[in-house]
């Protein structure tokens, strides 16, 4: 069993006072496609064992090939539009975006993470295979941003005040390892009319390796336009 896999599952257990939900099949094969990619990003496999993943994987597209829903609006939904009752929960707040790149259980892409409310604040887990991987044994800047964009609007969506994102600053404090946990924590510390200013970091043991400060604007409601 790989690292993926073992922390996947390991981070997918219940906390205590989670709800005990049992995993959809959609969330398990995108499980199991994610750790497919973590296999072709790692193996040196010669070319007889490649072309017979080749061969399977292109039965899997035959089967999976003529229920592809395509258009506006499915194609693209990141959140839980079509999955009704799927909202945001305080032990998995990303419950209402399960397409997200980021965190989400239908996307093969994402990486295991996993973001719970902690009073006014944002909490949560995640370990970065090396399909992650920027600098040598550290997780790409790139995808360090793209997760503080998701951790840091979470902190928004539970002040009931959700909006898009703004501007987002990034300071690298030190090298987020690979094949780590790493802390995740976020807040909202202003809402200032359709403003919201919020923060994160990333920790390792407790130390800072990257932490972020983003504006974030909610939408005009009609309140704003009167």
């Amino acid at each position: 069993m790989t690292i993926f896999r073992e922390y996947s599952k390991a981070m997918s257990t219940p906390k205590k006072d989670e709800s005990d939900k049992p995993e959809t099949l959609v969330e398990a094969v995108n499980r199991e496609a994610g750790e497919l990619i973590h296999l072709l990003r790692c193996s040196d496999a010669p070319d007889e064992a490649l072309a017979e993943a080749t061969a399977h994987m292109q039965a899997a597209m035959e089967v999976l090939a003529p229920h592809l829903q395509q258009g506006e609006g499915w194609s693209t939904v990141s959140i839980a539009s079509d999955t009704p009752g799927l909202g945001w929960r305080e032990d998995d707040l990303t419950a209402c975006m399960p397409y997200s790149p980021i965190s989400g259980k239908r996307n093969p892409i994402s990486p295991p993470i996993r973001m719970w409310r902690d009073g006014d604040e944002v909490r949560g887990e995640a370990l970065f295979s090396p399909t992650y991987a920027g600098p040598p044994n550290s997780v790409h800047g790139g995808i360090i941003a793209a997760v503080f964009d998701e951790l840091l609007s979470m902190a928004n969506v539970i002040t009931g005040a959700a909006g898009f994102t703004g501007t987002l600053s990034i300071r690298y404090h030190k090298h987020t390892p690979l094949d780590r946990p790493i802390e995740l924590w976020a807040v909202c510390d202003n809402n200032d009319g359709r403003k919201q200013f919020t923060r994160g970091e990333m920790r390792v043991d407790g130390e800072v390796t990257a932490s972020a400060e983003g504006l974030f604007i909610r939408p005009r409601s009609k309140s704003d336009e009167s």
